[in-house]
């Protein structure tokens, strides 16, 4: 089969590989999109795997077309999207359903090959199965749904409650659809790019604001009748962003991290003051995964897409590459000229 095989810092060969048979319990998917992740960007460009050769890829959906002993025949012919993470299930963790905090866990696309291929093999248990409605494209972004979905469980959110997401990359837009499935009041969320925006808003996320405007916090309030959040869900993790949730924050409100810090945060006495004068509750959420597997992050998410309150709409995307374009993808990441996301399409060049 073809791949995009990551051979080492920058190098990525669109190759001949050998296609893994489907042991016992086993489903060989004909990947359709795949989905760049932030994450696999330091992959290739600083090299930082855990071994090489690589085929890398883990928001994905595709086709079933072979099973292994164990699996039935039946499934063969359906859609499914990918479930990337293979928890050791024996771990204290895994026991009690915490399957994102697996300290042996196996992962798609980095510690086992992925879907940026014409095909992957993966155990049935890491599949889930796409709705008779909704696109495979949409399919590839179940897998950061289900981040945004996760955080929000965390968080524990209330019906009627209102919400600030800060950040419209793909997450955050996901994340702010969502909170409207879970009976949010009011939903605004904060940007800092006019792509991110103009996405933002095709997308359905109407109420928005730019930080980098010197009133940002004024604008911002003025579209939650004044008032501070309930809950703050920060989907970027960066310097600016971590402490612009605390700011949007109202008392007793719980503050959600999702997205992940690459650069560190430094915070001034006061601003740490913050979390104790206004009795904040803060969490950090990481991956998405709950019991029963994979959690009820992927059944949320499934519906949503079912029910069209989560949605991918053209102005969420950047580019889809062909499979054998896949170098010329992470080339855009190094000259950082990428707004929105990218998808390695492997069924077909066009």
């Amino acid at each position: 089969m073809k791949a995009a095989v990551l051979h080492g810092t920058q190098e990525i060969v669109y190759e001949d590989i050998e296609r893994t048979e489907p042991a016992a319990g086993e489903v060989v998917v004909k990947v359709h999109y795949t989905g760049v992740c932030g994450s696999d960007v330091p992959r290739v460009l600083q090299g930082r795997v855990h071994f090489f050769p690589l085929v890398l890829g883990h928001e994905f959906s595709g086709r079933i077309v072979a099973v292994g002993d164990g699996v039935s025949s039946d499934l063969v012919g359906r859609r499914v999207a990918g479930v990337p993470l293979q928890p050791c299930m024996e771990c204290e963790d895994c026991l009690e359903g915490d399957y994102s905090l697996c300290g042996h866990y196996g992962f798609v696309g980095s510690r086992s090959q992925g879907s940026m291929a014409e095909y992957v093999t993966l155990p049935e248990k890491n599949v889930v199965f796409l709705g008779d409605d909704v696109p495979d494209l949409d399919g590839a972004f179940f897998e950061p749904a289900a981040v945004a979905i996760h955080g929000i469980e965390l968080a524990h959110f209330k019906e009627e409650a209102t919400a600030a997401v800060v950040g419209c990359g793909t997450i955050g837009i996901l994340c702010a659809q969502a909170l409207s499935g879970y009976g949010a009041s009011n939903v605004v969320a904060t940007v800092r790019s006019a792509p991110k925006a103009a996405a933002a808003r095709a997308a359905g996320v109407t109420k928005l604001a730019d930080t980098l405007e010197e009133d940002w916090l004024d604008q911002v309030l003025a579209l939650n009748d004044g008032r501070r959040f309930d809950y703050v869900f920060d989907t970027a993790g960066t310097p600016e962003t971590i402490l612009d949730s605390f700011e949007l924050a109202a008392n007793k409100a719980r503050v959600m991290f999702i997205g992940t810090p690459s650069r560190d945060v430094a915070f001034t006495a006061k601003q740490w003051e913050t979390i104790n004068r206004k009795e904040l509750t803060v969490g950090g959420s990481w991956m998405s995964y709950s019991k029963p597997w994979p959690g009820v992050e992927w059944d949320i998410v499934n519906r949503f897409f079912n029910q069209g309150i989560m949605r991918v709409v053209p102005e969420m995307l950047d580019t889809v590459y062909n499979l054998s374009d896949t170098s010329d993808a992470f080339e855009r990441y190094a000259k950082r000229d990428v707004e929105g996301k990218i998808l390695i399409d492997s069924w077909e060049e066009h």
